[in-house]
């Protein structure tokens, strides 16, 4: 074992080694550019879309060079375990993607560490960890594909996929990472025998075999939808593709300016100063707000955006720092340490990851602040209640200032927002009516006495886990009281079955995706959770699953099976859907008849 992982490191040293050296002249050279600490969602991704893209690419062509059938014969009739054989390739690829990935990042983070004044969290020193985890998974899943049987070990692609949509963060992402990789280790020891195109035997090998190519299956179903809406792109009905889109839709809603969504809101209103809103709107300027969909978590590996803001007057930036809670300073000329700034003059810890947001209000889940560059401090200026969290950070609506938290729309005085530095008290409250997870827009005007405050409530239609958007409008006087103006239902403009296929093609597994995205995760304040589905499309559901019943019937008698195998899987069919189906077929080939003997043909014939 010992000499076939010694014999793989040397067969992949010198290619290893270039790859190390490129990574980290790349890095090297960025890092000279910008802080590659305080990048952007998007930068993460696109690096980690080329770490699980190298590790797949290695996992294909090491275990690609011995699938061949005589070196894999030869491979494997060594005298020792199957799995010992596997251990020693997949440890040795572990180590040259450990040299490639993880060392160059850790020598950059050494390096921004001790020869600079930038920030080095212990958040990112788990970048190195997270990168070579990244890369394992290709690896696996590469490997997998290789060795299993062709006809559906492609469907192992899901799992990496996951990493896109996981909802977890910091240790908890690192946890998500490890799993994932650990049930692809499974399946590569499972698949890594003699004859790996034969099915899984044992019960447990059947389930974890089968549940990436039902997933698989599940999700190239859901992506064949597409195919409609290209054919509705060319033939020019599309919604989202037309001119002019339907009339009283969620798209008419969502590309609607200011003034037309507050008009097309109180057209049907039969409040007695509707036609006087009506020439309000016409002469004054909307204000819009879209809440945000994801806030910075103490930890997390990544960046909603860059946690960073420069004083120009003093020529310093100002980087927030998780393992502190507070903001560290260094010269944009010189690159050398200006202090560290807290909250308040007792320059207090924040009590969450704290961002710049773009009216040059500071936020973070709690609290919004305003940083004086005359005295170098940062200064709270509002304060959420106790339960809630920040929707959209302080933003000038008129006269005064707006933000939105998860349950209430707040406004503040705008005098004193431009002329102080203290906290500020809200002059209104108006609770919103719905969740903020399905809320796409705020728009409002103000009157004479108040404001009118529309919500338009259509995130999620696309997903189908919005059934029912809706757009609602309140008036609220200068009294601070609230009354509903009007509310219209919004039409999906599109047929329900297309946006509702993502559940009604398997309602197990969009359980199971749903539980797995969320796995290790916090709840999340800023996310609504799925309304049920129409009637009609649960009947769509169970139609779907008793045509995967009868189609597991009929293709099961085809195959070779023990009779509790067989109706094992035809339950399962029918429980699953129609992308268990589709892995019966792919995983088990038809039976073979057997032949005629010549004797006995011939018997008959007489």
């Amino acid at each position: 074992m010992i000499d076939l992982f010694k014999s793989e490191l040397q067969r992949f040293r010198l290619w290893t080694i270039a790859a190390a050296v490129v990574h980290a002249g790349i890095l090297g050279f960025l890092t000279r550019l910008v802080d590659l600490a305080q990048q952007p969602l998007q930068v993460y991704q696109v690096f980690s879309v080329a770490y699980a893209v190298s590790g797949t690419l290695l996992g294909l062509y090491q275990m690609g060079s011995y699938r061949r059938p005589n070196q894999w014969l030869s491979l494997l009739h060594r005298p020792m375990h199957r799995l010992r054989i596997a251990a020693a390739l997949g440890g040795a690829g572990a180590v040259l993607l450990f040299v490639a990935m993880a060392l160059p990042i850790a020598l950059v983070a050494l390096y921004q560490d001790t020869m600079t004044a930038r920030v080095v969290d212990l958040r990112h020193w788990m970048l190195p960890v997270a990168a070579w985890l990244i890369g394992l998974i290709g690896y696996t899943a590469g490997a997998y594909a290789m060795v299993a049987n062709r006809r559906h070990s492609f469907a192992v692609v899901v799992l990496p996929v996951l990493l896109m949509f996981a909802q977890a963060s910091g240790v908890m992402m690192l946890a998500v990472q490890l799993s994932i990789l650990a049930l692809l280790v499974v399946l590569v020891a499972i698949a890594f025998r003699p004859d790996p195109v034969a099915p899984p035997r044992s019960f447990a090998a059947v389930v974890l075999t089968a549940l990436p190519v039902q997933v698989g299956a599940y999700f190239l179903i859901w992506m064949l939808g597409f195919a409609v809406e290209m054919t509705w792109t060319l033939s020019g009905t599309h919604p989202l593709n037309m001119p002019v889109p339907p009339k009283g839709g969620y798209i008419e809603a969502e590309r609607a300016q200011g003034k037309d969504i507050l008009l097309s809101g109180i057209a049907d209103s039969r409040d007695p100063d509707a036609a006087l809103w009506r020439e309000q709107i016409a002469l004054s300027d909307v204000v819009t707000r879209y809440p945000l969909r994801s806030l910075p978590r103490r930890g997390e590996l990544t960046n909603v955006a860059p946690m960073e803001f420069d004083d120009a007057e003093h020529r310093v930036r100002w980087v927030f720092t998780h393992d502190g809670m507070r903001f560290v300073g260094y010269g944009t000329l010189d690159g050398r340490a200006r202090g560290v700034l807290g909250a308040g003059p007792a320059q207090a810890a924040f009590p969450a990851p704290t961002l710049q947001y773009d009216d040059g209000y500071l936020f973070n889940a709690n609290a919004a602040y305003q940083y004086d560059s005359e005295q170098q401090r940062i200064f709270e200026r509002v304060r959420l209640p106790q339960g809630e969290v920040m929707a959209s950070p302080p933003a000038p609506a008129g006269d005064n200032v707006l933000a939105l938290s998860d349950r209430a729309a707040y406004f503040y005085p705008g005098r004193e927002a431009a002329n102080g530095l203290d906290r500020m008290q809200p002059l209104l409250r108006v609770p919103m009516p719905a969740a903020v997870g399905n809320l796409s827009r705020v728009d409002m005007i103000e009157l004479l006495d108040g404001y009118l405050v529309s919500f338009t409530y259509t995130w999620g239609v696309w997903s189908s886990e919005l059934q029912q958007p809706f757009q609602q409008v309140l008036r609220v006087d200068g009294e601070g009281r609230v009354h509903q103006v009007a509310r219209r239902a919004l039409q999906v403009d599109l047929p329900p079955a297309y946006p509702a296929r993502i559940w009604w093609l398997s309602p197990v597994l969009r359980t199971l995706c749903l539980g797995a995205q969320d796995l290790y995760a916090a709840p999340d304040p800023l996310r609504a959770p799925p309304q049920p589905v129409p009637t009609g499309m649960v009947w769509l559901a169970l139609a779907g699953c008793l045509a995967s019943l009868l189609g597991a019937i009929w293709v099961s008698a085809r195959q070779s099976h023990s009779p509790r195998e067989r109706w094992a899987w035809v339950l399962l069919c029918g429980v699953v859907g129609l992308p268990a189906l589709v892995s019966l077929w792919l995983m088990y080939p038809r039976r073979e008849p057997l032949p005629v003997p010549a004797a006995s043909t011939h018997a008959a014939i007489a």
